[in-house]
């Protein structure tokens, strides 16, 4: 079998950000039925959370099997604080998919838009599972592509009466609603506080860079979801303990890194105090919908089962159509399997 390659302008033509949802989805319902195999991302810290090695940056290793797909991969994932100042990409990714009975390599893509895309994918999913309504007014922190890509996702799911956007950057706020209303035909609001993004909102997503917490409990009103899913040290740490529920991707991941891991590390959070998990929502296992008076946090940290799962959808249609190149990276492997 030859192995496919498949460029960053082909994922570009290919992936739909129904395609992704429509697949994350898929992923999660697997994940919650126990079809999903998908360890916790291994992380080669380069400096990104430490002094040393001195390069702001880290690499994660993530793999996972979807039974439903009959396909297993793995994302390797870099994120350079360094790079959006030297004009290269904050995200660079590669995918790799393989048959998960022979272990035969089928394609290695470029990974920065199925990463952006899942990532907004998989709170919009989980938002699904938990907003009994078809209309919503979300709040936005952070107008970079993640806050771009949030909203596609949300936009997917939901009929948006609102968005109001906060950045710390009045440029980059300004380049976004100039950038996303006229594509979206969403009534996007600017905003000159974070705070405001929870004024009269249901759904709340901060995908930032900010270390300092700066999300305040008092902010956060009953009847509203929050996703805190960008540097995971934005909210304060009696905000998160003080949730009615708190759901979450991967319950591993979560116990070690993301959102609760300061809380987890001062020992006030323990994994008993979880509800659950996004893939026991949409497997119907558990209630996810918002009740009278409750706040919820939701923290989708990523995984590898969602970009499997939508670097499949991107395979196939590949094939389909005859796109991306082929090549051979070891002969004996182009022989027929003899089962």
């Amino acid at each position: 079998m030859t192995c496919k390659l498949i460029d960053a302008d082909i994922v570009h033509e290919l992936l739909t950000m129904k395609d992704t949802v429509d697949a994350c989805e898929i992923a999660f319902r697997d994940w919650g039925n126990g079809e999903v195999v998908c360890p916790t991302k291994v992380t080669l810290e380069l400096g990104e959370d430490a002094e040393w090695p001195p390069y702001k940056n880290g690499l994660n290793g993530m793999p996972a099997y979807i039974h439903s797909m009959k396909s297993a991969g793995i994302k390797c994932v870099t994120g350079s604080l360094n790079n959006p100042s030297w004009g290269l990409p904050y995200i660079i990714a590669l995918i790799s998919l393989f048959d998960p009975e022979t272990g035969v390599f089928r394609c290695v893509m470029d990974g920065e838009q199925i990463t952006n895309y899942r990532t907004g994918a998989q709170a919009a999913v989980a938002a699904k599972y938990m907003v009994n309504k078809k209309k919503i007014k979300l709040g936005i922190s952070g107008a970079g592509a993640q806050g771009r890509t949030q909203l596609l996702a949300f936009a997917e799911v939901f009929e948006i009466e609102e968005a109001k956007v906060y950045d710390i950057s009045s440029e980059a706020l300004d380049k976004y609603v100039a950038e996303m209303a006229p594509l979206t035909k969403i009534n996007i609001t600017p905003v000159t506080s974070p705070e405001a993004i929870f004024d009269g909102t249901d759904v709340i997503v901060s995908v930032t860079h900010a270390k300092n917490k700066f999300i305040k409990n008092e902010w956060f009103k009953p009847g509203q979801i929050i996703f805190p899913m960008g540097s995971f040290t934005e909210c304060e740490d009696v905000l998160l303990m003080s949730a009615d529920r708190v759901f979450v991707d991967s319950v591993g991941q979560t116990m070690h890194r993301g959102a609760l891991k300061s809380v987890v590390d001062t020992k006030q959070f323990t994994e008993d105090m979880l509800t659950g998990t996004i893939g026991e929502l949409v497997a119907g296992k558990k209630d996810g919908y918002i009740k009278e008076g409750e706040r919820i946090v939701c923290i989708p940290i990523g995984t590898g089962a969602m970009d499997v799962a939508v670097a499949t959808k991107v395979y196939e249609k590949a094939l389909e159509l005859g796109l991306g190149d082929s090549y051979v990276f070891n002969k004996k492997t182009e022989v027929e399997p003899k089962k």
